[in-house]
């Protein structure tokens, strides 16, 4: 655990961190489209599906996907981009938070980035929560809420947005499902994102695109293992431990 210098996203903030640590890979900060995505903890099957392919999205188009490591949506989010996705954590960085999302967070650690304004903060309380929100939003240039309750931490998170003039972006839900997202497009707060593609061109058409990866095109097509590592070798058990792909069945898929 690192102490950085503040990132300057975080002056527009009432209430800026007085400091910031760090583990991980710093240039993400300076990746010029960064993402916030936040939701519920409890998200639909629609919502887990569109959540990862939009956050897969968004990092195969140079962007950064930023949230807050919390079950549900966060974690989707996360490892949808990864390893081009940039956590907030409401502890320290010394303890991971929650610990049914270690192995995630750990690989977020070794190759994407963590980021805490807390020093010694072992165990969270109901307002590290709200703070860490903040930070997420202030860091990002838009924000996605692809589901939400009316009473929830991401219906704060779209207040402070608000605020700040950043742009929200919900996933369209039928009636009784995601009333807070709902809430936000009835009184024209957000905009529905009806086509990822679409979104994806508004946000990132001018945007370099990173090299791509043959590993993970080869592994698009779910070949055999026995295929995949005819061709690539020891290079399949390596995108294994990073959790790029996995073996199910004897057959090779990429997450």
């Amino acid at each position: 655990m690192n102490l950085i210098p503040t990132p300057l996203e975080f002056d527009s903030l009432k209430n800026p961190p007085k400091q910031i640590f760090a583990i991980g890979d710093l240039s993400l900060l300076e990746i010029p489209k960064k993402i916030a995505i936040v939701g519920t903890r409890k998200p639909n099957p629609y919502t887990k599906l569109h959540t990862q392919a939009l956050s897969k999205m968004i990092a195969k188009r140079g962007g950064v996907v930023v949230s807050g490591g919390a079950l549900g949506v966060d974690i989707i989010a996360h490892i949808g981009s990864f390893p081009r996705t940039i956590m907030v954590a409401p502890t320290d960085l010394d303890h991971i938070y929650p610990s049914s999302n270690a192995k995630t967070i750990s690989q977020i650690y070794s190759q994407a980035l963590a980021l805490s304004e807390y020093e010694a903060v072992s165990s969270p309380r109901a307002y590290h929560f709200l703070q860490r929100n903040r930070l997420v939003v202030a860091l990002s240039d838009c924000v996605i809420i692809p589901q939400a309750d009316l009473l929830s931490g991401s219906m704060e998170s779209a207040k402070l947005a608000l605020e700040l003039g950043k742009p929200i972006y919900v996933f369209p839900h039928r009636l009784g499902e995601s009333e807070g997202t709902n809430s936000l497009l009835s009184e024209g707060k957000a905009k529905a994102i009806y086509s990822p593609n679409e979104w994806i061109e508004e946000w990132f058409g001018g945007l370099f695109v990173p090299q791509s990866d043959e590993v993970l095109e080869f592994c698009e097509r779910m070949p055999s293992f026995e295929e995949a590592y005819e061709r690539f070798g020891e290079k399949i058990y390596e995108y294994e431990l990073e959790g790029k792909i996995q073996r199910k069945n004897g057959v090779v898929y990429v997450l």
